[in-house]
C-alpha cells in the first residue's frame, strides 16, 4: 500500500470510527487524487467519471471537504488534506488497513456507491438510476433521509455495471436516458436469473397510458409520474421492499424444504437397504412370535 492509499485508508478508518460509514467511490477518487497533489481538475474527474461538472463542483466536493473538517475537528481544504492527514498518521501509527481493492473499479466512475465495506441499512438498499444529476440528488435525499442505503447511477451502462456489483432491494429508475433507455435496462435485469427478482420501479415524466404498459410490459413493478409526491415515492419503495422480502422468505423456505425432503428420502432409502438385506424382522414373524 502506498503512502497516499494509508492516508486515504486512515480518512476511511476514522469516518467509520466517527460517522459509521465510508467515503464513496467518487469521493474516494478525488480525495485520493488530491493527496497525489495530481493535476487533474473537477472538470477532468467528472469527465472520466461519467459526472456532471456541476454536479461534482457544486455537491460531492464540497460535502466531502465538510465532512473531512467534522472528522478532524479543523477547516480541510484541497490545500491541507495532505498534510492534516499526515499529522493524524504520525499520531496513530497503527492505523488497520482497509481493503482498497475494489475503490477503482472502471465502475467507480460512476455516480454510484459500490464499496462492499459500506454498511447496508437495515431498511433497504436502493439504486436511483437517472441521467438528470438533480434528480438523483433530490431522491437520495428523501430516501436517505428515511434510512434507506441510497446508491446512484448516471445511466444505464452504469447501472447494470452497479447491479452486476452488488443488487440492490429495489431500483427506481428512469426512462429517456442516454445509451441505454429504461424499457431496455429493466429487461436486461429481467433477462437474467440472477437480478430479475429485483423490484424495479420506473419514474417518469412520461405519463400516457402506453408508456405505463410497455413500462409494466418489460418487467416493471410500479410506476411513478414526475414531478412525484414524497409521500407516494415512499409508499411505493415500502410496498415493493414488503413484496421483496416476503418472495425471499418464501425462497429460504422453500430450499429449506428441499434440502428436508431430500434427507428424508436419504434416510428412507437406508431404511429400505436394510430391511432387504434381512435385517429388520418381517411384520409376519412378529404375528408368529406374539
Amino acid at each position: 500500500m502506498s503512502n497516499f492509499e494509508e492516508l486515504l485508508a486512515l480518512a476511511e478508518e476514522l469516518m467509520e470510527q466517527k460517522m459509521g460509514n465510508c467515503l464513496s467511490d467518487l469521493q474516494r477518487t478525488v480525495l485520493l487524487t488530491t493527496l497525489q497533489g495530481n493535476r487533474r481538475t473537477y472538470d477532468k474527474i467528472a469527465e472520466e467519471c461519467g459526472y456532471s461538472p456541476k454536479y461534482l463542483k457544486q455537491d460531492i466536493a464540497p460535502k466531502l471537504w465538510q465532512l473531512l473538517s467534522e472528522i478532524l475537528d479543523t477547516k480541510i481544504t484541497k490545500s491541507n488534506i495532505k498534510s492534516i492527514l499526515e499529522k493524524k498518521m504520525s499520531e496513530q501509527p497503527q492505523v488497520a488497513e482497509l481493503s482498497l481493492s475494489t475503490s477503482f473499479l472502471p465502475i467507480s466512475s460512476s455516480p454510484v456507491d459500490l464499496s462492499p465495506v459500506v454498511s447496508v441499512s437495515e431498511k433497504g438498499n436502493i439504486l436511483l438510476v437517472d441521467d438528470q444529476p438533480e434528480n438523483l440528488k433530490l431522491l437520495s435525499d428523501l430516501l436517505e433521509e428515511q434510512g434507506y442505503e441510497v446508491q446512484q447511477a448516471i445511466n444505464g451502462v452504469i447501472a447494470l455495471q452497479a447491479i452486476a456489483v452488488g443488487s440492490p432491494d429495489v431500483v427506481l429508475l428512469d426512462i429517456h436516458m442516454p445509451q441505454l433507455d429504461g424499457y431496455t435496462v429493466c429487461q436486461r435485469l429481467k433477462a437474467n436469473p440472477n437480478t430479475q427478482d429485483i423490484p424495479v420501479i420506473f419514474v417518469s415524466a412520461l405519463d400516457e397510458a402506453w408508456d405505463k404498459v410497455k413500462a409494466f410490459s418489460v418487467g416493471g413493478s410500479d410506476y411513478i409520474t414526475k414531478p412525484f409526491k414524497t409521500v407516494e415515492v415512499l409508499a411505493r419503495v415500502e410496498n415493493q421492499l414488503k413484496v421483496r422480502h416476503l418472495q425471499l422468505e418464501v425462497q429460504s423456505l422453500q430450499q429449506e424444504l428441499k434440502k428436508k425432503n431430500y434427507q428424508l428420502q436419504q434416510a428412507l432409502q437406508k431404511l429400505q437397504s436394510i430391511d432387504h438385506q434381512g435385517f429388520l424382522p418381517s411384520s409376519n414373524s412378529l404375528l408368529n412370535n406374539a
